[in-house]
């Protein structure tokens, strides 16, 4: 963890808001990282206040706005201080931005804003912000091709490693999902989220949490106690 934009995306996995992190001149500067932490191999910032050297990369600006030798005006420099790192930690992030990024952004603002409906912004905040950049993912590829099936087992493989996902060749538009986790209220919300965001509303679905469900000819699931009758 050398750079802000390091330590900001290190909090955000570690489930912090970027908004809620409050950048702080160090009082001690490493002229060879920019954020000054006292253990090197720290992997983020354990609170919301983060040390920055602002002579390290950007000493021809900062070290004339943040000169250590003018005194006064105390609190104004620590928010002003503030407002410039989040700035720069925003412009860094967006370098390496594409244009699908782009379009994940506004997909993942949309759903949390409630436009999709306040349930489904609900459900959605259940998802890690990694899981929430693959639904995203999975669904801008869904309005490009139309394809719910095939977007629907990708998102699913990717969020539920161990998930089997079966067409009931019996019966139109109907699906066996297969878990492999444990049932709970927080996976059936997260489940529905799913189903409702990439399927018709033809599409009937059958979920299996932790016990698969039995298939006439193959053993491993037709184990007493660990099997589900369908």
């Amino acid at each position: 963890m050398n750079y802000a934009w390091e330590a900001v995306l290190q909090a955000e996995r570690n489930g912090r808001r970027r908004d809620s992190l409050r950048f702080t001149e160090a009082s001690v500067p490493s002229p060879y990282i920019e954020v000054s932490v006292m253990d090197l191999n720290q992997e983020g910032p354990e609170e919301d206040s983060v040390e920055i050297n602002p002579l390290y990369r950007l000493g021809e600006v900062l070290g004339q706005i943040f000169d250590r030798n003018i005194e006064g005006y105390t609190q104004l420099r620590e928010v002003f201080f503030d407002i410039c790192m989040h700035w720069i930690v925003q412009m860094d992030l967006r370098e390496g931005l594409s244009r699908e990024d782009f379009y994940y952004s506004l997909i993942i603002h949309d759903i949390r804003e409630g436009r999709y409906g306040q349930t489904a912004g609900y459900r959605f905040s259940l998802f890690s912000k990694e899981e929430q950049k693959h639904i995203a993912r999975s669904y801008l590829h869904l309005l490009k091709t139309g394809n719910y099936l095939e977007e629907f087992r990708g998102v699913m493989l990717r969020l539920y490693p161990q998930v089997f996902i079966y067409e009931n060749n019996e019966t139109a538009y109907e699906l066996l999902v297969y878990l492999g986790v444990e049932e709970s209220e927080r996976e059936r919300e997260r489940t529905a989220f799913l189903r409702e965001m990439f399927l018709p509303m033809q599409e009937t679905v059958h979920w299996f949490y932790g016990h698969h469900f039995g298939i006439i000819g193959v053993d491993e699931t037709m184990m007493v106690d660990e099997m589900v009758i369908f």
